[in-house]
């Protein structure tokens, strides 16, 4: 696939993720309003598990060496049956830049699942509702709209106390020996959603940004645990706290652990001296997670789509 006249692609390397960044917040900010990415997270998706730079994500630059646009898969994983797709261009840039960053991740994402054997893959994207190009992009290379995911915050006062005990469990920090028992509840806890998490456990553990010592489990009486939450520094150049993952497994839910742990994370962050606290959650999470959250004071800060297609090999 060969870029629009008057632009060329490159591979990026580490050494550029500033000028990358730039270039996410000036797309963020046009978008939403406001920069929803930091240099972190642009490390980390260079960095993942299972993500080959030199194969796996695009820059496309005009004539003057400007950046105008990057495509990358995020976080991708062979073993998944799906990855998601992430094209970013400068605000006004010629859609055509989008489309050829579509166009080649969608070709790696095929070749990928060649290479591991699949018969299909599920390709997915993301846009806000209000990119009106990037929505005729995404429509026109056949995807569809699966589902609609809200980016949600809210303030902390540094007042913010744990929660209450739950009778018959311990609300207790993540211990480093019980990693694998956090992905095998994960997973439980997520296969029945629309977005399941299918990583393998050494990408898990390898998941970069991820503050496993600040990260609070659920252990019922007998020992088990029964509920998690994951604590990332994806938003720490915001002084933001971020909750990665949060799950109860079905059989301890309707009992307060789900809002006992998030209580229990906003205070440790608070305490920290974070100035407010994020999550993201697909508003049509069956277990009503959307509800919950905004129960315990946060809003969504905006929404966003999913899209999705099915590419048979």
């Amino acid at each position: 696939m060969r870029p629009p006249d008057g632009y060329s692609l490159e591979r990026p390397t580490l050494a550029e993720v500033p000028e990358i960044l730039a270039l996410v917040h000036a797309s963020d900010i046009a978008a939403v309003g406001f920069p929803d990415f930091d240099e972190s997270e642009v490390t980390a998706a260079l960095t993942a598990p299972g993500f080959d730079p030199a194969a796996d994500s695009w820059l496309v630059r005009d004539q003057e060496r400007e950046l105008t646009g990057w495509g990358y898969l995020d976080s991708p994983s062979d073993t998944a049956g799906e990855m998601c797709c992430e094209a970013y261009a400068r605000p006004g840039a010629d859609p055509a830049v989008q489309a050829t960053l579509i166009a080649l991740l969608l070709e790696r994402v095929t070749a990928r699942a060649a290479a591991a054997g699949h018969r299909e893959v599920i390709a997915k994207a993301v846009a806000v509702p209000t990119e009106d190009a990037y929505l005729r992009v995404l429509a026109a290379a056949g995807f569809e709209l699966e589902r609609q995911h809200a980016r949600m915050s809210r303030p902390l006062t540094g007042t913010e106390q744990p929660a209450e005990p739950v009778p018959g469990y311990t609300l207790r920090p993540l211990r480093t020996e019980e990693l694998r028992a956090c992905h095998e509840l994960l997973c439980a806890t997520f296969a029945e959603t629309a977005h399941p998490l299918h990583s393998t456990f050494a990408e898990f553990a390898a998941t970069p940004g991820i503050q496993w010592a600040d990260s609070l489990v659920a252990e019922a009486d007998g020992g088990d645990l029964a509920g998690v939450s994951v604590c990332s520094n994806q938003s720490l150049a915001d002084n933001e706290g971020w909750v990665k993952w949060l799950g109860v497994l079905p059989g301890h839910r309707g009992r307060g652990l789900a809002s006992a742990l998030l209580c229990s994370t906003f205070a440790g962050y608070a305490a920290a001296g974070r100035r407010k606290v994020g999550l993201g959650v697909d508003t049509t999470n069956p277990t009503g997670a959307y509800r919950l959250y905004e129960s315990l004071g946060m809003t969504a800060a905006y929404r966003a789509n999913i899209y999705r297609q099915v590419i048979t090999l």
